[in-house]
């Protein structure tokens, strides 16, 4: 005996496919439209799928006020997983977040820098609110920069460093963004470091090792472990551990400013990007999964263990 359907859920089928024929006679990106409607309809049966509609995943950061709060900045949309729940959509106008820093103190801003939808390069951008919303910050160059590797300094906030990704520079403000130093690099840089207890101290991840500066980035020593690797993450935490991520050591810690590494186990992940909320000891990854995904996951057992955040696999 077939079921019957019942009234309210055929009422429920006819708003969403009305719903997705005004998006597409408006121009609104269906899968804009599917994620907000699978967050805001809880009735809907995918509304906690860990399924997300995000491209890439180029930033994590911790909220330091609630650090139950975990931001995902990805070329797409700024998102939000508290406790470990699925991510949500937060930020209030579509960019992508190309580089992408949380602070360590309460009261300091977010940054990023990338691309806004209409096109173009954002420069440097700031969110007092949890990246609901962002303002422009300093452009830099014109066209502005934009930044795909960033550190912000923790015992200095008002001291950023960041990497065009064009390569027109490797940039230095001690002033929150008004004023800029252009520097020397090594190599194209995929991601920066400054140690928290020195802003001297600053580790830049290139595609042929790590180098390490202690004056500011004026300098750079080569680390020799590191030597000829592609580097893809490297971040401190707030006391002073600072981790790496390599495909041939995978994700690694040092507590030594990178003299010596203890390896941390993980998913079978290519690590973009990572967290660390020292406090609690849980460690954040994101990257791509070896069939292409683009995913995050969470560990509270410093890599025992590792639950899964959120992904694009089912899209």
């Amino acid at each position: 005996m077939k079921n019957k359907s019942k009234p309210e859920d055929s009422k429920k089928t006819r708003l969403f496919v009305i719903i997705i024929a005004a998006a597409i006679t408006i121009g609104i990106g269906a899968a804009t439209i599917l994620a907000n409607f699978a967050v805001q309809n809880p009735d809907n049966p995918h509304s906690n799928s860990r399924t997300v509609f995000w491209r890439h995943i180029h930033g994590l950061g911790i909220d330091p006020q609630d650090r139950n709060v975990l931001y995902i900045a990805t070329h797409g949309d700024f998102y939000q997983s508290v406790n470990g729940d699925p991510p949500v959509k937060v930020d209030e106008q579509r960019a992508d977040y190309m580089a992408f820093n949380a602070p360590y103190a309460q009261n300091v801003p977010l940054y990023a820098s990338g691309h806004p939808a209409t096109g173009g390069n954002t420069g440097l951008i700031k969110s007092t609110d949890g990246g609901k919303t962002w303002r422009q910050v300093a452009t830099v160059l014109d066209p502005p920069v934009d930044f795909h590797a960033m550190g912000i300094s923790k015992s200095d906030p008002n001291l950023i460093i960041g990497f065009d990704s064009s390569g027109r520079g490797l940039f230095k403000t001690i002033d929150a963004g008004q004023n800029w130093q252009t520097l020397q690099f090594p190599e194209y840089i995929s991601a920066l470091a400054i140690s928290p207890s020195d802003p001297n101290v600053i580790f830049a991840a290139t595609g042929k090792g790590i180098y390490q500066s202690s004056d500011g980035a004026n300098t750079w020593m080569h680390i020799e472990q590191y030597n000829e690797l592609p580097v893809f993450a490297l971040t401190f935490d707030e006391n002073g551990i600072l981790y790496s991520s390599t495909d041939e050591f995978g994700l690694s810690k040092s507590a030594d400013l990178g003299k010596t590494w203890e390896k941390i186990n993980t998913q079978k992940i290519t690590i973009m990007s990572v967290a660390v909320d020292a406090q609690n000891q849980i460690l954040y990854i994101a990257g791509y999964v070896p069939d292409g995904y683009q995913e995050v996951y969470k560990s509270s057992d410093n890599g025992g263990s590792w639950d899964l955040i959120g992904t694009n696999k089912k899209l």
